[in-house]
């Protein structure tokens, strides 16, 4: 069943998944050798490493349908090929990771993934994303996530977050354009009401639209120089540690190039800083080898707009917009009438002593003084 969600993985990835409460990964692989015994499951190659990489057979694959929920999608089925020279995504491999790695901090569960999921955008291309999550009640209750193995541009990763809030601001099918451009210009939470988004997937239980995860990975390779020996073991932690502050400065070079997607923008009101975060595309950002080396649940995730590390949670909460709104409304108010009656003067834009916590900083070509989300 996993095989048929996942399309290919080896015994490591699955161990997570399916059996999360073993030691490590020997009951997988043993399972999995059952399966191909059994005719539904076929081993696809053999890895670098000599980890055994299966995918599902047809026979698997017809009864992972019939045992799944009604409406659950499979990942496509692998033609078998002559012999052991059918190629293999890595990329493949490192979203299955990806998935085992957030179900082993209690962040989704097996049948909660799905792979290679639609979004589809009147006169654009169609976005397929690596991973979804959708586990409706739980702290994480909904997560798009792109793994990026540095075969794309900074520009491609951004047009992809582009594609994504054009996705999330789609009508829900049925509703007539006055009344969709009559709910955007609703305060808040009612703005996503005849939303497409809404209808597909469960509430986020937060602010903003659908929250999405960049994890990236180095994928990049250089062939040794001709004559040139095996790296050393320091000359391996040494390549390891520059391939990831490359990565770092990927994520921070897609944050910069794609502001405008992100940010939470002010309430359209005279006198308030507050901002709006149920219009702001939340998406965090971390790299596999820390899911590897720390976990999911660790402080490993950068929120775009926001410094430091947080834990997933922490990064996907929002500042409530809301109730700063409501004091600084209080505050406009209050200043008004004082200066009615020739009280204190209302005080300057941007001033106001109940404005909160500042949850952003400048980046890239980021206005200066701009609290971002």
């Amino acid at each position: 069943m996993s095989l048929a969600l996942f399309q290919r993985a080896t015994g490591r990835e699955l161990w997570h998944l399916v059996l999360p409460g073993q030691r490590n990964d020997k009951a997988t692989r043993d399972a999995l050798v059952d399966l191909q015994a059994a005719g539904r499951a076929r081993e696809e190659l053999r890895l670098p490493d000599n980890r055994k990489l299966w995918t599902p057979t047809a026979a698997g694959h017809r009864e992972a349908a019939a045992l799944l929920p009604a409406g659950t999608k499979l990942a496509a089925l692998r033609p078998e090929r002559d012999g052991k020279a059918a190629a293999y995504s890595e990329h493949a491999l490192d979203v299955i990771a990806t998935a085992s790695l957030l179900a082993r901090a209690g962040i989704g569960h097996l049948t909660a993934f799905t792979t290679e999921v639609e979004h589809k955008v009147p006169h654009r291309r169609s976005l397929f994303t690596d991973l979804v999550l959708r586990d409706p009640g739980a702290d994480v209750p909904l997560l798009l996530v792109e793994v990026d193995r540095e075969n794309e541009s900074t520009g491609t990763l951004v047009d992809k977050l582009t594609t994504y809030r054009t996705w999330c601001e789609l009508p829900a099918k049925g509703t007539t354009k006055t009344k969709f451009e009559t709910s955007l210009r609703r305060p808040g939470a009612r703005t996503h009401d005849l939303r497409l988004w809404p209808t597909l997937y469960p509430a986020t239980g937060r602010e903003g639209l659908p929250p999405v995860a960049l994890v990236f990975e180095a994928g990049r390779t250089r062939k040794p120089r001709p004559g040139a020996g095996p790296l050393t073991p320091e000359q391996k932690k040494e390549k390891q540690k520059t391939d990831h502050r490359r990565l770092l400065r990927r994520a921070q070079a897609v944050e910069a190039a794609s502001e405008a997607l992100w940010y939470a923008p002010l309430y359209q009101e005279h006198d308030v800083t507050a901002r709006d975060y149920h219009q702001a595309l939340p998406v965090v950002a971390t790299t596999l080898p820390l899911l590897r080396a720390r976990g999911a649940d660790a402080a490993i995730w950068r929120r775009f707009g926001r410094p430091g590390w947080h834990t997933l949670t922490d990064a996907l909460d929002n500042p409530d917009g809301d109730r700063q709104l409501t004091e600084e409304r209080a505050v406009v108010e209050q200043a008004r009438r004082e200066k009615e009656r020739g009280g204190a003067r209302a005080p300057p834009s941007g001033l106001h002593p109940l404005r909160g916590e500042v949850h952003g900083r400048a980046v890239g070509g980021a206005r200066a003084g701009r609290d971002l989300g």
